[in-house]
């Protein structure tokens, strides 16, 4: 007989298992057990039952049949079917692909139990509260094993309450050892460390790695291992180790190609991504973001891995900061949240107030963080500072400069820092000796976020240099820029440039950086700093007598306040336009207007 399921070929006759075409090595025992799970499929074998049909006439005990299930789910893995040998404690084994999976932390599910076929249903349907209430009943009814545990702790996690996943997935680890399959208790291990990092216990992430470790031993899994060695990545680049971070993603990726999963392909190569990013190849980085996006869009990849990919994504984004490719990821990502979560997690509305605030919707934003703030808080405490911080720039772009600075305090107290924002307001009352004092501290932190923030900072640091006159520490800051140019290459830190050159320059001559700002600040789709530069421009062309210029400058700078929600170039409009109206009328004639003027045009 010949018996197929999913890309195997189970040949009775010639005794061999074939995957896509191709001969898997097996022990004769392990093949008689597969043979015959397979021919009683659906329905659980028991234990005693299997031992006398591989045994006949001997004494074993169940570490034989454990060995012998344990092989030959590490032969079915290689075809991403390790699940389909369902164990049942103190009961036996059951044969069962019965539905696809819905990702790769979803296994299948038994079609002939009706409890667990409406979890199925529920949680293919995104209902992951409905999920996670059937699980609970069943779980009431000593019904579960380790998959099942496994599925619920999804269920929880998705519904945004990452925290409560944990004790489920200590259940699901410790199922998965009683059934004799370390492997998937090493990847529930993984995951704990996953969400302990996130909640700000590095120490006990560190924990249940070593726990993931010693769990897989020297088991051939390329999907755990793959796993296990992003999680590792993640832990280096949290303390700085960008170098080793990108080498153990590199392993990770070549263990996930191997399995062929491809929400672990996704996963892992936009985690590449990130940290050749971090490391300055920036063009090799977001080729591998792109690709795993791709993959992640056009795969069945659960909403746990599917979010990794995005959220990386846009947090390289906002930290580089690249708002133009920013823009393009996140209205899909937005819809792709809702779609996928029964709650969005407090990192996506970070990512998304940080987004609106910077393009087009202050207000919005305001209220997208103010979402995100008490989720970061209970969920995902690492980046409760980086909220603050956010919450703080876009009070400030507000006017709300009070509330800002504290913002920014509660950022540092927290143990982040609230920079360049903080810098920003204090060198605007004149403490730019202070400023530029919060600019080097954070310039000098090591982190993966300090790396992939400091052609901003810097920037920032060169044009606050340079409203103080500071012109020794400004070109100090633009060599390190010059010194790395094709890694500084977004728009926002090519505006701020042209802002310190114009604020050094000090002649008729300088307004053509303005003009260039306000350009380029324009192209990263960033308007209020486009807006708040054409204010400096109308300024200008009042002082120059080019009234006609300035009122332009206004009335484009008043529509974009207006639009994005900002009192503050309101009243910023407002001041300049007194200074128009009290202007006296230009003495030239349009052909004969100074340089000033002639730049613009």
């Amino acid at each position: 007989m010949q018996h197929r399921f999913g890309f195997f070929e189970l040949d009775e006759d010639a005794r061999a298992l074939r995957l896509r075409g191709t001969v898997q090595k097996l022990q004769p025992r392990v093949f008689d057990l597969l043979v015959y799970l397979v021919r009683n499929a659906g329905r659980v074998v028991p234990k005693d039952e299997l031992m006398d049909a591989l045994w006949p006439n001997l004494n074993v005990t169940e570490a034989s049949l454990q060995r012998a299930v344990s092989l030959a789910r590490a032969a079915l893995s290689a075809g991403g079917l390790e699940n389909a040998i369902r164990s049942y404690v103190r009961h036996g084994y059951r044969f069962a692909i019965d539905e696809p999976s819905l990702g790769v932390a979803v296994p299948e599910f038994d079609a002939q139990d009706s409890n667990r076929a409406r979890a199925l249903a529920l949680a293919k349907a995104k209902d992951w509260r409905g999920a996670a209430m059937v699980f609970e009943s069943l779980d009431a009814d000593g019904q579960l094993c380790g998959a099942d545990i496994d599925v619920w702790a999804l269920a929880v996690e998705c519904q945004g309450r990452p925290a409560a996943a944990i004790p489920v997935l200590t259940r699901a680890l410790a199922a998965y050892v009683a059934e004799g399959r370390p492997n998937l208790a090493a990847r529930a291990a993984v995951t704990i460390a996953k969400l302990e990092l996130e909640r700000s216990a590095p120490a006990a992430a560190s924990g249940w790695l070593g726990r993931a470790e010693a769990l897989l031993g020297d088991t051939e899994d390329p999907r755990t291992t793959a796993y296990l060695l992003w999680m590792k990545a993640r832990q280096a680049i949290f303390q700085g180790r960008a170098a080793e971070a990108l080498e153990l993603s590199s392993r990770s990726h070549s263990a996930a190609e191997a399995c062929g999963d491809p929400g672990l392909i996704a996963l892992t190569l936009v985690y590449m991504g990130f940290y050749n990013i971090s490391l300055g190849h920036i063009e090799e980085g977001e080729n591998q973001q792109n690709h795993a996006a791709a993959i992640a869009l056009s795969s069945n990849v659960d909403p746990i891995f599917g979010s990794l990919v995005y959220c990386n994504i846009l947090w390289s984004c906002r930290t580089f900061p690249d708002w133009s490719r920013a823009r393009q990821w996140s209205e899909g990502f937005d819809s792709w949240s809702e779609a996928s979560y029964a709650t969005i997690p407090g990192a996506c509305d970070l990512h998304r107030a940080e987004i609106l605030g910077a393009q087009r919707d202050l207000i919005g934003a305001l209220a997208a963080i103010d979402l995100a703030l008490p989720k970061l808080s209970e969920e995902e405490a690492w980046s409760i500072g980086d909220g603050y911080r956010v919450r703080g720039d876009i009070r400030a772009m507000i006017g709300d400069l009070d509330h800002a600075r504290q913002d920014y305090a509660a950022a540092y107290a927290a143990g982040w820092d609230a920079e360049p924002g903080n810098a920003v307001l204090l060198a605007e009352t004149g403490q730019v000796e202070v400023a530029l004092a919060a600019l080097d501290r954070a310039l000098a932190g090591a982190s993966w976020y300090h790396i992939q923030r400091r052609g901003i900072l810097l920037a920032h640091k060169m044009r606050i240099s340079a409203m103080g006159g500071l012109r020794d520490i400004a070109a100090e800051a633009l060599n390190e820029l010059q010194a790395e140019s094709g890694r500084w290459t977004q728009p926002a830190v090519h505006a701020l440039i042209n802002e310190a050159h114009y604020l050094l320059a000090g002649d008729s001559d300088a307004v053509r950086f303005l003009v260039l700002a306000r350009q380029l600040w324009t192209s990263a789709g960033i308007e209020y700093h486009a807006a708040r530069v054409r204010l400096e421009l109308a300024r200008v062309h009042i002082e120059a007598g080019d009234t006609a210029a300035a009122r332009t400058e206004i009335a484009a700078a008043e529509r974009t306040a207006v639009r994005i929600g900002s009192r503050r170039l309101r009243m910023l409009a407002a001041e300049i336009q007194q200074k128009l109206i009290s202007a006296p009328p230009s003495p030239w004639p349009h052909k004969d207007r100074p340089a000033v003027a002639n730049v613009r045009e």
